[in-house]
């Protein structure tokens, strides 16, 4: 089962996560990467493989603008596919952001080496993976990547439902649904 009793008290929250390019490229680090998820208590709300344009890369970085990084950046993330996750878990943000490392892979190699980062990371653009880094950024970015995608109305409707343990994995569909008895 996904969630715990221990874990049943407390609200789950959202946050975005994403396989970059670099990862994706290699279907047994995806498949590997997929399944830390899974071994981390995560539900997986949605996911979907996508390849963006150059300006999809643009507006979503378009906060590092003018910044050293920021073409090198732009450029590796419309290079290939990724994949994209909305994950729900107690204190989900931070609970991925400690499972990928430091965003520098050579802190993460030394200082993290059994994350994500440290175990994968070939460098500080192609560092396998992306995370919201607050609540704000979070509702932004699923929007962004989801925009179909309602948290307020999961929130409602399926959030207690995750909470509680109603839900199964769909191995073909790579995500977790609701699984209420008739």
């Amino acid at each position: 089962m996904l969630l715990t009793s221990a874990r049943l008290s407390k609200v789950l929250q959202l946050t975005l996560a994403v396989i970059k390019p670099d990862a994706v490229a290699h279907p047994l680090m995806l498949e590997a990467l997929h399944q830390r998820i899974l071994d981390n208590n995560f539900g997986i709300v949605r996911c979907k493989d996508l390849v963006w344009r150059r300006q999809d890369s643009e507006r979503f970085y378009a906060e590092h603008s003018g910044r050293f990084f920021y073409q090198r950046l732009v450029e590796f993330m419309s290079s290939g596919p990724m994949r994209a996750y909305i994950l729900a878990r107690e204190d989900a943000i931070s609970h991925w952001r400690e499972l990928m490392g430091p965003t520098k892979v050579f802190r993460a190699r030394f200082n993290s080496p059994a994350s994500i980062r440290g175990q994968f990371g070939l460098t500080d653009t192609r560092n396998t993976t992306h995370g919201s880094d607050s609540l704000e950024s979070a509702q932004r970015e699923i929007t962004f990547f989801f925009p179909d995608f309602c948290a307020d109305e999961w929130m409602k409707k399926e959030e207690p439902l995750f909470r509680s343990g109603q839900i199964r994995y769909d191995h073909q569909n790579q995500i977790h649904t609701l699984s209420l008895s008739s």
